[in-house]
C-alpha cells in the first residue's frame, strides 16, 4: 500500500497540481457537458506516459513542458478565450504523458513501481475530474470570475518558475 500511497503524493507536487488544476479548468470551461473526451485523452497519456517511463528514457524535459502546459491552459482560461475541443483534448494528452515522465517511482521491485504509477494515474485522473467539474459548474458570474482567478495564480505561478529554471 505504500508505494500506492507514494505514487498518489507525488501528483500533488506543485508543478504537477499546477498543470493538472489548470488543464482540468480548461477541459471544464470548454465541454458543453462533462468533458468525457478531454479526460479519456488525459488518461490515455498518462499511460502512454507510463509506458515511457518502464522504456527508462534518460534526460528529458517534462518539468519544463508540465510549466508551459500549465502556464498556456490557466492563460487560456484566464482570458476565456474558447478553444476548440480537440485542443484542449491534445493539451491533456500532452500533460498525462509529461507527468509520469516528470515522476518516475523510487521503487525496488517492479510490482511496487507498478503501484506507484497506478497511484499516480488514480490521483491525477481524480484530481483533473474536480477541477474540470469545479470549472463547470461556475456557472454564476462570480463564480466564473473565481475560476479565472485561481486560473491567474497558477499562470503566474508557472511563468515565474519557468522564469527562474530558464535563467540559472
Amino acid at each position: 500500500m505504500t508505494p500506492f500511497l507514494n505514487g498518489a503524493a507525488q501528483s500533488f507536487t506543485p508543478s504537477h497540481l499546477l498543470a493538472i488544476v489548470a488543464l482540468g479548468f480548461l477541459a471544464g470551461r470548454q465541454a458543453p457537458r462533462i468533458p468525457l473526451s478531454t479526460l479519456a485523452a488525459f488518461a490515455i497519456g498518462l499511460v502512454m506516459g507510463s509506458l515511457a517511463v518502464a522504456s527508462a528514457i534518460r534526460e528529458n524535459p517534462a518539468s519544463l513542458a508540465l510549466l508551459l502546459l500549465a502556464a498556456s491552459a490557466a492563460g487560456l482560461v484566464v482570458i476565456a478565450y474558447d478553444v476548440p475541443g480537440w485542443l484542449a483534448s491534445v493539451l491533456a494528452f500532452a500533460g498525462g504523458c509529461a507527468l509520469p515522465l516528470n515522476s518516475p517511482p523510487h521503487e525496488l521491485t517492479i510490482t511496487n513501481a507498478i503501484a506507484s504509477q497506478v497511484g499516480l494515474a488514480l490521483a491525477a485522473l481524480v484530481t483533473f475530474a474536480a477541477a474540470a467539474f469545479v470549472s463547470k459548474l461556475a456557472q454564476a458570474p462570480w463564480r466564473r470570475i473565481a475560476v479565472r482567478i485561481v486560473a491567474s495564480w497558477i499562470a503566474a505561478s508557472a511563468i515565474l518558475v519557468l522564469t527562474l529554471r530558464l535563467v540559472r
